[in-house]
Order: structure tokens, then C-alpha cells, then sequence
């Protein structure tokens, strides 16, 4: 009797010792297996990232070069249009030159500020030298952006709806002047356009190219609402572009007077003639 109780003792603390290892290898089993899915997950999704992001920059590398090859187009067919029209100024013997705006694709590197999506830092590559304070346009998809300025060797931007970007355009179809910039109360506004003729709601707004900043005739906005002020009108407008590009076009627009004299062009017609006046008199 006494050995029986002694077996069960035995077989008790036997029992009790395996459910105890079986639940600690257990548990290690789970571990174990837990941290294989955790890895094997983490595995695929850095793997479905790196396969995305490849993509991604063979979609960017992409259309950089499609952006690129435009450009080179552009710049390819102004070059023959500036010497055609030297060629044909040349027959003519005419003293005036077309000076066309230069156009270079720009990259947008950074916000300047972080909740202020009107300023930008651009990237500044150029083979002439400018200015301090040098302005030039902004625009994108053949619309204006807004305007960027050359200060302290670096390029900053001011896009539509920041109160440094001001420039001038024209309005309506009578193109009517007038300066587009910012108003705190009315948001992106055309100031200062005469009194008449009167502006319409749905009205085109240009560049008028007056000021060397941007060529005429790019798309701004279209007026919204306009306002009669005391010796002038407002109109307030929705810009063409609102969203921020990875790319714009910096447009360098040069001085386009026309040196033309009337009198040197009468005297050099005259001089080949060898008129004297004093044998007329005779």
C-alpha cells in the first residue's frame, strides 16, 4: 500500500514536471514562430517598398526626360526663329533685332518655410551671369506660377498669392492694363485697371510683357468678380495654377526696346546719292 502511494506520488511529479517543460517549450515555440512571421513580413514589405520606390524613380527618371527633351525642343525651334527672322531683317536692311526671352526648366528643391506653400527655393543653373534682384517668370504647363528672385546667390520663388508677386498683365479682350498681386482681404486680385472699358466676370487674364518679366500673352486667370475703387477697378481672379510643380519654367525675359533713328537711317540712305547742295543752288 505504502509503495502504491509512493507511485503516484511519483507519477503526479512526473506529470507536473512535463506539463510544466511542455508549456515553456511551448511558449518558446511561439516566440520563436512569431518572430519568423514578424521578420518575413517585414521582409516583403521592405521588399514591395524597394520595388516601389524603383519604379517610382524610373517614372521620375522618366519624365525628366520627357520634361528634358521638351525643353531641348523648345530652346531648338526659338534658336531657328531668332536667326530666321535675323535673316530676314538682314535682306531688308533694317536696323532692328528680335531679342526672345530665354526659357530653362527649374527644379523646386524646398519650401522655405514649412506652412507657408507660396515660397519656394529653386534650383539656380545658369550660364549667364545676373544681377542681384534679378526677376524673372515662373510658369508651368504654358500658365503663370508666379515670379522668382535671384538674392544672395540663391533662387527663391514667389508664387501667385504671396504679397511679393507682382506682375503685369492685361485684361479681357480689350486688354485692359493692370497689375496682379496679392490683397489680404480679396486674395489674388488685378489692381489698378482703368475704368473703362468695364471688366466681366470670366474675363482672360494675360501677361501683358510690359514689365520684363514675362513675354505677353500667358495664361494668368479668369475674373471671378470685379469691384469699383475710386478712380479704378479691381477684379478679383482664379489663378490658372494653384497646385506647387516639381518643375517650372524660369523664364528670362531681356530688355525688348528697339533702337531705331530716323536720322542715321536718312543719312546712310542719302550719303550712297553724293548729293552736294551747294551745286543745286547752282
Amino acid at each position: 500500500m505504502k509503495k502504491l502511494f509512493l507511485w503516484i506520488i511519483f507519477l503526479f511529479i512526473v506529470l507536473f514536471v512535463s506539463m510544466k517543460i511542455s508549456t515553456e517549450v511551448q511558449n518558446k515555440i511561439l516566440f520563436l514562430s512569431d518572430s519568423i512571421k514578424t521578420g518575413i513580413l517585414n521582409l516583403n514589405s521592405n521588399t514591395l517598398k524597394a520595388i516601389q520606390r524603383h519604379f517610382h524613380q524610373v517614372e521620375q527618371i522618366k519624365q525628366l526626360s520627357n520634361s528634358l527633351q521638351e525643353k531641348q525642343q523648345i530652346e531648338y525651334l526659338l534658336e531657328a526663329l531668332k536667326v530666321e527672322y535675323n535673316d530676314l531683317l538682314a535682306l531688308v536692311d533694317s536696323p532692328l533685332r528680335l531679342n526672345l526671352p530665354e526659357l530653362s526648366l527649374v527644379r523646386m528643391l524646398s519650401f522655405v518655410h514649412m506652412n507657408d506653400h507660396k515660397k519656394i527655393w529653386l534650383e539656380y543653373k545658369s550660364k549667364k551671369p545676373h544681377q542681384e534682384g534679378t526677376i524673372f517668370g515662373l510658369m508651368n504647363e504654358n500658365k503663370v506660377a508666379g515670379i522668382a528672385i535671384l538674392q544672395n546667390h540663391r533662387l527663391e520663388g514667389f508664387l501667385n498669392g504671396d504679397e511679393k508677386c507682382s506682375y503685369s498683365v492685361v485684361v479681357g479682350d480689350k486688354k485692359s492694363q493692370g497689375i496682379a498681386k496679392y490683397d489680404i482681404n480679396k486674395g489674388f486680385i488685378v489692381d489698378y485697371i482703368p475704368l473703362y472699358p468695364k471688366v466681366e466676370v470670366g474675363d482672360i487674364v494675360q501677361t501683358s510683357g510690359n514689365d520684363n518679366i514675362f513675354y505677353p500673352g500667358i495664361f494668368v486667370g479668369v475674373v471671378e468678380a470685379a469691384e469699383l475703387r475710386q478712380g479704378y477697378q479691381i477684379a478679383i481672379v482664379k489663378p490658372a495654377l494653384n497646385a506647387v510643380s516639381k518643375f517650372y519654367w524660369l523664364v528670362d525675359v531681356e530688355d525688348l526696346s528697339l533702337v531705331t533713328s530716323v536720322e542715321e537711317n536718312a543719312t546712310q540712305s542719302q550719303e550712297p546719292l553724293g548729293i552736294d547742295s551747294a551745286k543745286l543752288s547752282q
